[in-house]
């Protein structure tokens, strides 16, 4: 998806995901958004970036700071110029050519930048291999950073107020998915300011050169003539033969060689040409062909930024809003036989929650000790949205069993990666039958669902209890809503 809409449609997505009240974004306004989304609609990508950018400019009449949000999750452009332009001056007023009008051929201004430059190119060769390297163990090198820094932003959004938190949840994870995006920029944006860098010392000699008579020559306390020949034959070797320049022999160097304060050494034209030459082979136009084909990189990833696409529950929600159908929901009791009115009372509550055309499925009873024999013999389909595990609070509930089968379904769900959750539902019912009238019912059935909270928090399945006797559509309607619907909205943002 092109950047500016993956932006608003990660926005509204995090506003959508904390509005459960509504109030942000009311059911009006996602109901208009559909619609303006279904009039331009050209295909999945453009209904749900249309959708964001009416929501988008629906939450920014109401709260301003939206605007200024989404400026600001945008590369600054004056850094694409500022730091090369910086980089040509720093290099024009850098550059020293030495004392008493004497340019060390050694020590030119230009030979640190060449090892600088070898440095680099030496890395972008490997840099391949170490990527390769990094996703076997994990992911790129700036996945974990992000990632924690990602989770420090989700504890700092769990405060506040929604759009606080929805707004903290967009920020971290649009700093996830640019990334590739702005370190193609942040590359452009280097390699553009090496040239130029280079570029302005050459410059800046040039310059000082046209007034100034400088004298090129060498000294050193440990390398000879024949060592010299060596060393600026193979730097400027290459330069030498493009610019019809000749190098000196051994003699020629030994002549050069500064023996006191005003002897040895020549004119220093042909040297700064030699190292202009190789600053252009070997620097600028090396450089300048890595920022274009950087800027090639953020032309191509600005256009194709990563975002949820069906594997995701909102993401499917919205799309099937756009199909006209509804969710799917899969129900799975686990040792308990469901009888036909709480079938009845839940199908009624979870087509409040996810919609009328809300498709729902009762599988048969799974024994009691054959949760790994059944998920072993049965297949799980990613087209369910949800996946529920039914038990009773009349069970007592064990890691091995309860847990285990519940653990299970989220793991082979993980497996397949169509985004399909995998929760738990306690019913109460049966077990407040059993002991309706007695003494302490209240404190016994807080005992039980404490138990069975502790078991799905070790199987790290959401938990959601109801009295299917006694279902009150709103109120439950709610509770369910919380547990699961935000539950899996939130599941992308990981």
């Amino acid at each position: 998806m092109r950047e500016d809409d993956a932006r608003r449609l990660l926005l509204v997505r995090a506003v959508e995901t904390e509005d459960r009240a509504q109030q942000l974004l009311t059911a009006e306004d996602r109901a208009q958004a559909e619609d303006y989304a279904r009039r331009t609609d050209t295909g999945p990508e453009s209904y749900l970036a249309r959708r964001a950018e009416f929501a988008a400019t629906r939450l920014a009449t109401r709260h301003p700071h939206v605007d200024t949000i989404l400026k600001a999750r945008h590369w600054p452009r004056w850094l694409s110029f500022a730091i090369p332009i910086a980089a040509l001056v720093l290099g024009v007023l850098s550059n020293e050519l030495g004392i008493d009008k004497r340019l060390d051929l050694l020590a030119f201004p230009l030979v640190g930048v060449f090892a600088w430059n070898l440095a680099v190119y030496a890395v972008l060769l490997v840099q391949p291999l170490w990527r390769r390297a990094s996703k076997r163990s994990g992911g790129e090198w700036w996945r974990r950073p992000l990632a924690r820094l990602s989770e420090f932003g989700r504890d700092q959004a769990e405060r506040g107020t929604p759009m606080a938190r929805a707004t903290g949840r967009f920020a971290t994870r649009w700093l996830q998915v640019s990334a590739p995006v702005n370190g193609a920029r942040a590359a452009r944006t280097m390699h553009l300011a090496a040239a130029l860098f280079a570029a302005g010392i050459i410059a800046g000699i040039f310059v000082r050169a046209l007034a100034i008579e400088y004298r090129a020559g060498w000294e050193s306390t440990f390398l000879q003539a024949e060592d010299v020949h060596s060393l600026l034959g193979l730097l400027l070797g290459p330069a030498s033969a493009l610019g019809n320049i000749p190098l000196p022999d051994v003699a020629g160097y030994e002549a050069l060689r500064w023996t006191g304060a005003d002897t040895g050494g020549a004119n220093a034209g042909p040297w700064i040409a030699l190292y202009a030459i190789s600053a252009l082979v070997f620097i600028i136009l090396p450089r300048l062909a890595l920022a274009g084909w950087e800027q090639a990189r953020v032309w191509r990833r600005a256009r194709r930024i990563a975002v949820p696409g069906r594997e995701d529950f909102y993401i499917r929600r919205l799309l099937r809003a756009r199909d006209g159908t509804g969710g799917a929901v899969r129900v799975t009791p686990y040792a308990y036989t469901l009888e036909e009115p709480r079938k009845a009372a839940l199908t009624i509550l979870l087509r409040s929650v996810l919609g009328d055309r809300a498709r729902i499925h009762f599988d048969p009873v799974v024994p009691y000790g054959q949760e790994e024999q059944w998920l072993a013999d049965h297949a799980l389909a990613g087209d369910d949205d949800y996946h529920i595990a039914l038990y009773t609070l009349s069970a007592t509930p064990e890691d091995e069993n309860h847990g285990t089968f519940a653990a299970g379904l989220r793991q082979k769900y993980a497996g397949i990666g169509h985004g399909t959750m995998a929760s738990a539902l306690v019913d109460s019912g049966p077990f407040r039958s059993h002991f309706a009238g007695q003494a302490g019912l209240a404190e016994r059935v807080g005992e039980r669902l404490r138990a069975w909270q502790a078991v799905m928090d070790r199987a790290a399945v959401p938990l959601v209890n109801l009295d299917l006797d006694h279902v009150e559509e709103r109120r439950d309607g709610e509770k369910m809503e919380a547990t699961l619907v935000r539950s899996a909205a939130l599941e992308g943002l990981a």
